[in-house]
């Protein structure tokens, strides 16, 4: 693979959209349609607010720019011709905001496959996803500029694929004025017959996280990811009366297919922001206008903090209390909820309970709370998502368990699930069964009212010491109950005698008393099973988590532990 300089004439987009007859056209994908619809009934309806630009775009103007992107990446690559980019895979690294919303969905129109860049990641991993997805284009943002060079100096050019990747700089969209807003055509659209283009397509590859191996590129489908945010939108009531406020990174399913996809789908507003910043956030719900907001749990402990080390006590108080009350769903997801936050975050905002799920790159989401607020309880993930089937297994014999409280290996299936994994036919069929259905590597147990319960990933949350099963995530939950424990990770370290050894990675909150593994141990006992309360503590100033909140415990047991890392 080499790296070539910047294609001539590429630096900005074209102006004129009669020159070349048809690759304006959109394709008839369920998601355009759905904004073609929105224009109709709402023409002025705000599609993407950019908190970044200070400036809103409707839906016509998003189309419109959709259209001319189109018409650019494939002139950009010499397709005028055919006007498909034939699943094409098309590399980006746009910061969050209305140009990442473009560029993804020029991508689809231009019938590519959209490789999110993570605006985060160092050169050496996106070394490895440019490599892997081996893409036709890499479309670069001016934020971005210098990663060019920096991609190049590192090696791309040197590497084994034979052919060179093209850059293709983004020139920034600008809101368009109302005098020629309002004049602005909707651009033609085009059957997917008339193309032979299903939308069994290939549409997107997201890079799983990789906290168990090497990240594999999932790829999902235009029927995949319609499914996906279709089912969202019946279950959580999206609506064009709802506004998004948006700070998710969007490389993970959580921020396109939560975020943008449905959004976007049922005519609500997105409000995108560059990152989480606590202070914006509360700023934002004091003022009013946002009816949702989906986040991590980090963020929603880092939200928990700034309430009560700057708000807390001050005459924003109130108003900033009232604020967060008034939002019409709260979404927790991406990893275990600790109950303690949970508590934290309704005592503040007088009863706001956050709905959990669960979902992962592979299938989308799978398993939702319900939206009622009585239907949420405390440690569970709720209830499956319409369309989507679940069941548990045994792990060992694979029989289907029917029963309730018992651990079982979550298996999916529905048209939520992915196509696979890229250029990796062998771990793709490894991970179905023979009847089809899709094996997450994670753990659950349902109770009897067929809610289930996030046990853990088998592969490293799931301890078996002296013959007992643990879930690692209980133990956290229970001593994320301590005044006196910020965050923590629970792994399992080899040992001869007792199999595994539960050990805890402390982050210690500031201004508590030291902890010491005996008084430690002499609270959690009073809290569950002795032989689940770690016999390993580590005291550590933090705790290392990626974009998504996740911690990657094989890595913590090689730092702390390396003597016993595998």
């Amino acid at each position: 693979m080499g790296l070539t300089t910047e294609l001539q004439n590429q630096t900005s987009q074209p102006q004129s959209r009669s020159d070349c007859p048809g690759l304006t056209a959109l394709p008839s994908l369920p998601l355009f349609l759905a904004a073609k619809e929105h224009v109709q009934s709402r023409p002025e309806h705000i599609a993407v607010d950019d908190a970044t630009k200070g400036q809103q775009f409707t839906f016509r103007q998003l189309l419109a720019d959709t259209a001319a992107l189109k018409q650019h990446l494939l002139e950009t690559l010499s397709l005028t011709e055919t006007g498909d980019l034939d699943e094409r895979r098309v590399a980006f690294l746009v910061p969050n905001g209305y140009d990442y919303v473009v560029t993804q969905w020029a991508i689809w129109a231009a019938g590519g496959v959209c490789v999110p860049l993570c605006t985060s990641h160092p050169v050496k991993e996106l070394l490895y996803t440019i490599g892997d997805s081996d893409p036709a284009v890499i479309i670069l943002h001016p934020t971005f500029a210098g990663t060019q060079e920096a991609l190049f100096q590192a090696g791309l050019n040197s590497s084994s694929n034979n052919h060179e990747i093209p850059f293709m700089s983004l020139t920034p969209h600008q809101q368009k004025q109302e005098a020629e807003l309002s004049s602005l055509p909707l651009p033609e659209f085009f059957s997917l017959e008339s193309q032979s283009w299903p939308l069994t397509r290939r549409a997107l590859m997201i890079y799983t996280s990789g906290t168990t191996a090497n990240p594999k590129g999932c790829v999902t489908t235009h029927k995949n990811i319609t499914f996906q945010a279709q089912c969202l939108v019946e279950a959580w009531k999206y609506s064009p009366s709802d506004r998004l406020i948006h700070v998710l990174p969007l490389h993970h399913v959580h921020g396109i297919i939560n975020g943008i996809t449905a959004c976007l789908l049922s005519g609500a507003t997105l409000e995108m922001h560059p990152k989480f910043d606590p202070q914006v956030i509360w700023r934002r719900w004091t003022e009013g206008g946002s009816t949702m907001f989906m986040a991590v749990p980090t963020i929603y402990s880092r939200l928990v903090d700034d309430f009560e080390t700057r708000i807390q006590g001050t005459p924003q108080e109130e108003a900033a209390r009232a604020g967060a009350q008034a939002l019409r769903l709260v979404v927790s997801g991406s990893a275990a909820l600790p109950t303690p936050i949970k508590k934290k975050f309704a005592a503040i905002t007088g009863g706001q309970v956050l709905l959990e799920r669960y979902g992962m790159t592979e299938i989308g989401m799978g398993i939702s709370c319900g939206l009622p607020v009585e239907q949420r309880i405390d440690g569970s993930v709720g209830w499956p998502l319409p369309g989507v089937e679940v069941r548990l297994t045994e792990k060992d014999t694979g029989r289907i368990i029917e029963g309730e409280d018992e651990d079982g290996m979550i298996e999916i299936r529905g048209d939520n699930v992915f196509r696979e994994y890229w250029r990796r036919p062998e771990a793709t069929a490894k991970e179905f069964t023979e009847d089809g259905w899709f094996k997450t590597g994670d753990v659950a147990r349902r109770n009897a009212q067929g809610a289930y319960f996030i046990q853990g990933r088998a592969s490293v949350d799931l301890i078996k010491s002296g013959g007992y099963k643990i879930s690692a995530l209980e133990v956290e939950r229970k001593m994320l109950g301590l005044e006196a424990i910020q965050e923590v990770a629970v792994v399992g370290l080899a040992d001869e005698e007792w199999g595994q050894r539960v050990a805890a990675v402390v982050k210690q909150r500031a201004g508590t008393e030291p902890l010491e593994l005996t008084s430690l141990r002499a609270q959690l006992k009073k809290e569950m099973a002795s032989y689940k309360v770690p016999t390993v503590l580590k005291l550590v100033d933090a705790i290392e988590r990626n974009a998504m909140g996740k911690v990657n415990k094989k890595t913590i047991v090689k730092k702390y532990w390396p003597e016993l890392a595998a």
